[in-house]
C-alpha cells in the first residue's frame, strides 16, 4: 500500500486537474454522518507507444487500487495492481461475427506467475424477432458456468435469465428491471426476481442539491436506506 500511495501522490502533483473526490453520507437514527470517501485520479499516458489510461483510486488511508487500461490491436485489457503481491487482469477482443471473448485473471509481478480465473463469451441474438444479449462464463477454480439471456421489453422495461450449474446442480433466476425519469435530475428504478420476491426500488435525485446527489433505496421487505454523495474535481 505505502508503494501504492507513493504513486498516486506523485502523479496527481504532476496532473492535479485530472482527478475527482467524492464523499458520502447516510441518513440514520444517529442523524447525517460521513459514511465513506474516497477519490479517483485518471491520466491518458502512452505506455509502449500504445495510448493507455492510468487511474488510482484512494480512500482516508491512502491508494486502494493504481490500474491502466487500453487496446493493443484487436484487444482491449485492463490491469489493476491492489498490492505487490498480485495484480489482476481483464482481457478481450470481438471476432468478426460480433461474438466478444474475454478472459480473467491475476499475475504475480514477482514470479511472473500467471492464473486464469474465468472466461467468457457474449453476442447479440435474435430470439423469436426480440433482440437479446447473451452472456455465457466459465469460473475455472469452482466450476461455476452462468449462461444469461437479457433483453429490453421496452418503456424502460428489461427482463434477463440465468441459469448457472456448479457441482453437477443446476438453478435458475429471473430478474425484471425497470427504468424512468421522472423529471431532469430525477430518475427511478427497480429490480424484482419474481421467483422469491425480492427485490430494490431506487429514486436518484442531482436535481436538488447543485453538485450532489440524493439516493434513496427501499429493498422489498427491507428497511430504506437514504445517503447524500457530493463530488468535487480537481
Amino acid at each position: 500500500m505505502v508503494m501504492l500511495s507513493k504513486l498516486v501522490i506523485a502523479f496527481s502533483v504532476a496532473t492535479a486537474s485530472a482527478g475527482s473526490i467524492e464523499m458520502a453520507s447516510n441518513l440514520g437514527s444517529s442523524g447525517l454522518s460521513l459514511d465513506s470517501f474516497k477519490g479517483k485520479w485518471s491520466q491518458a499516458v502512452k505506455l509502449f507507444g500504445a495510448d493507455t489510461r492510468l487511474s488510482a483510486d484512494f480512500t482516508r488511508d491512502g491508494a486502494s487500487e493504481v490500474a491502466f487500461e487500453g487496446k493493443s490491436g484487436a484487444l482491449d485489457y485492463k490491469a489493476t495492481v491492489k498490492s505487490k503481491e498480485s495484480a489482476d487482469f481483464e482481457v478481450s477482443t470481438a471476432t468478426a461475427d460480433g461474438t466478444t471473448i474475454g478472459a480473467e485473471g491475476s499475475i504475480s509481478p514477482m514470479s511472473s506467475k500467471l492464473s486464469l480465473s474465468k472466461v467468457s463469451a457474449t453476442r447479440a441474438v435474435s430470439v423469436r424477432d426480440q433482440d437479446c444479449d447473451l452472456a455465457l462464463s466459465h469460473e475455472l477454480g469452482s466450476s461455476k458456468s452462468e449462461l444469461k439471456l437479457s433483453t429490453s421489453l421496452g418503456s424502460g422495461v428489461t427482463a434477463s435469465g440465468t441459469i448457472t450449474t456448479q457441482d453437477g446442480a443446476s438453478s435458475t433466476a429471473y430478474e425484471v428491471g425497470y427504468d424512468t425519469t421522472l423529471t431532469s435530475g430525477r430518475t427511478l428504478s427497480a429490480t424484482l426476481n419474481p421467483a422469491d420476491g425480492t427485490g430494490e426500488v431506487e429514486y436518484e435525485d442531482t436535481a436538488t442539491i447543485s453538485d450532489a446527489t440524493i439516493t434513496a433505496t427501499m429493498p422489498l421487505g427491507g428497511s430504506p436506506k437514504l445517503g447524500v454523495k457530493r463530488a468535487f474535481s480537481f
